[in-house]
């Protein structure tokens, strides 16, 4: 069976945090506890993919030069939704997490020196899901940098989420009704659009 196989949208979970029981899994786990789809599961961590090398490769081909990354890419390009859930390090991503986005760097190329308009047909919406240690830590340099990507992948951000506090004790009950309505808001969009 095709991961898309018309029955319930498919969704990919990224998730760039390295506790799998960590404050940003935590909020993945109740955002997509909302939504009615199938989940296809990716950990920043677990994955091991390799950095972006800048080679060039795929200004000459579409595709990368390196393989790792090839089941994630086909993923990517075909399921209805992204989650991305991961904690805020000095105001952007883990390094597991900026690996796999600086690897997006292939559409880029597809689009740009390829003249593939848009290289994934497929539109998406994007819900991110942050936690952070400060309100200082807003996730605004971490979104700036998915909106870029998004720009050549056919995504849209629809949502955000900041759960701030992580480094002192807080009361997840204070997020809760956010993560509620936003899981409802990328639920309909998934409605409307599938």
């Amino acid at each position: 069976m095709s991961i898309t196989d018309g029955m319930k949208p498919v969704i990919m979970t990224i998730t760039g945090g390295p506790r799998k029981e960590g404050d940003s899994a935590g909020m993945l786990r109740r955002f997509t506890r909302e939504l009615d789809v199938r989940l296809v599961e990716y950990s920043a961590y677990d994955s091991g993919f390799a950095p972006c090398t800048d080679c060039r490769a795929c200004r000459q081909f579409e595709g990368c030069a390196m393989d790792d990354m090839d089941g994630f890419f086909a993923d990517f390009e075909a399921v209805d939704g992204i989650v991305i859930a991961s904690p805020v390090y000095n105001m952007s991503f883990p390094a597991p997490m900026k690996a796999i986005l600086d690897r997006m760097q292939r559409y880029y190329s597809a689009r740009f020196f390829l003249g593939k308009r848009p290289p994934i047909v497929k539109r998406r919406p994007v819900a991110l899901l942050l936690s952070a240690g400060s309100e200082e830590e807003d996730g605004e340099t971490a979104s700036r940098q998915l909106e870029r990507i998004f720009t050549v992948t056919n995504c849209e951000l629809v949502s955000r989420i900041v759960l701030f506090g992580t480094d002192h004790p807080f009361t997840r009950s204070e997020t809760e009704g956010e993560i509620l309505r936003k899981a409802a808001e990328f639920g309909a969009w998934l409605t409307v659009h599938h």
